[in-house]
Parts: C-alpha cells; sequence; structure tokens
C-alpha cells in the first residue's frame, strides 16, 4: 500500500508541474505592481473607465478580464481566442500602485503581471487567418479635413466618432473597435493626420440612419473592402477568478 501510494503522488506531481510551473515562472518574471486591489465592480456599474496613469496610482472601473488582457498585451479583443465565457462578462475594479519607473510600458508589463498573478493568466501567441476589412478610398476620393493641432485626441459613443489629428492607422484602428469587430488595415496610402466627424447607426436592425459602411462613403470618402488576412491573436490557456483581497 505504501508503494501504491508513493507511485499516486508521483504520477499527479508529473502531471500538474507542467501546468503550475509556467504560470508561477510567468507571474515572477514580469514586473509587479508594489500594492493592488482587485474587487467585482458594482452591480449595474458601467464601463470601462481607464483612469491615466501616474507615478503613485493606477485605476480601471469596470473592466472585464478580457478587455484587461486587451489593455495589457495592446490588442483588440478579437484577438483574444479561448479561455472561459466570464473573461468577457465579469466586471472589476482594479487600483494599483506602481512601483518604480511608472512609463506606459512599464505600466502595461505590470498590469501583464498582474494577470499572472491574480487572474493564473497564462496564454500564447499565434497567426490565425481570420476575415478583415481594408479600408481605401472610395470613388471620387478622400473628404478628409488636416488636422492643424497635435494630438491625437478620440471620444464618442456607440455610432459617433469624433477623432482629432488621427492618422489613417489609427482611424482603422478605432473603426475595428468601435464598430466592426474585426481587424481593419489600413490601404488608403494616405499620409498626414486628419479631424474626423463619424455617425452611423450601430444596430443593423434599427433603420434610423447610415451603416457604418454607408457613413464612411458619404462622410469622409473612404469604403471597406472584406477579405481574409494573417492576425496575430493571443489563445487563452488558462485563467482562474481572482481571490477576494
Amino acid at each position: 500500500m505504501g508503494l501504491q501510494r508513493c507511485l499516486f503522488w508521483t504520477v499527479i506531481v508529473f502531471f500538474m508541474g507542467p501546468t503550475l510551473a509556467p504560470l508561477e515562472a510567468q507571474a515572477k518574471a514580469a514586473p509587479q505592481f508594489e500594492v493592488a486591489s482587485i474587487k467585482p465592480s458594482a452591480p449595474g456599474a458601467r464601463g470601462p473607465t481607464i483612469y491615466n496613469p501616474t507615478r503613485v496610482r493606477f485605476a480601471i472601473d469596470c473592466i472585464s478580464p478580457k478587455s484587461l488582457i486587451a489593455y495589457a498585451y495592446d490588442v483588440r479583443e478579437f484577438q483574444i481566442l479561448g479561455g472561459p465565457k466570464w473573461l468577457g462578462s465579469d466586471q472589476y475594479d482594479v487600483v494599483a500602485k506602481p512601483d518604480g519607473d511608472a512609463s506606459s510600458e512599464r505600466i502595461l508589463a505590470m498590469a501583464r503581471g498582474l494577470l499572472a498573478e491574480r487572474f493564473r493568466l497564462a496564454l500564447h501567441r499565434e497567426s490565425k487567418e481570420m476575415p478583415v476589412f481594408a479600408l481605401v478610398s472610395a470613388k471620387g476620393g478622400p473628404r478628409l479635413r488636416p488636422s492643424a493641432g497635435q494630438g491625437p485626441e478620440i471620444r464618442g459613443g456607440r455610432g459617433r466618432l469624433i477623432a482629432r489629428h488621427v492618422t489613417m492607422g489609427i482611424l482603422a484602428a478605432q473603426l475595428a473597435d468601435r464598430a466592426l469587430g474585426r481587424p481593419v488595415l489600413d490601404r488608403t496610402g494616405i499620409a498626414g493626420e486628419f479631424d474626423v466627424d463619424l455617425e452611423w447607426t450601430p444596430d443593423e436592425s434599427m433603420d434610423i440612419g447610415p451603416s457604418i459602411f454607408t457613413a464612411l462613403q458619404e462622410q469622409l470618402g473612404l469604403r471597406l473592402e472584406a477579405l481574409k488576412g494573417v492576425v496575430e491573436v493571443l489563445v487563452i490557456d488558462h485563467a482562474e477568478r481572482p481571490s477576494a483581497n
């Protein structure tokens, strides 16, 4: 019986070791916040709201773990594949104190370390072919307003984008995030920065205004072409809900 019990635990350790070790190594290798609090958001709270990080405070309200992953790894949510459903539905408030140099790059690295430590997040990168859009000039040419200032500055809500001092690459990324839910490649060949005011109907079932496709052509002289492209994605290997602080 003693030998059987010994062999049993040897097999358990053998199979658990490769799973747990990368998680622990990933958490220890990344820069860490000096202190961090993660709490479920209040019921009915809306977000997310990301406050500008400073040397003494980093805070995000009402953010899903999936959105936090997108922020920390500087990708779009549609580039995150796999993982449990709660990654996209749960919401948390995060308050942390940066340790050392709080540059933007280091803040992102600390956020990745926080995900590895508190959410036990493990992931890997892959290249995947998926549907994408190409942003190109429409017939008749673009109707864009050159910007004289410096930026960028971006705001807006559902069905509205107000952008100042943005390149076509930034506009493509905003369209991907706010309206299309898939990658948008800048194929306009247009250089420079522009001021953009764009309004469209966000719900295709509502016949009260132009779709994003029509709005782009009528208001900016741009259009979207559907095609296939290779996109880098993050594949979630493991994730756990964070324990109470």
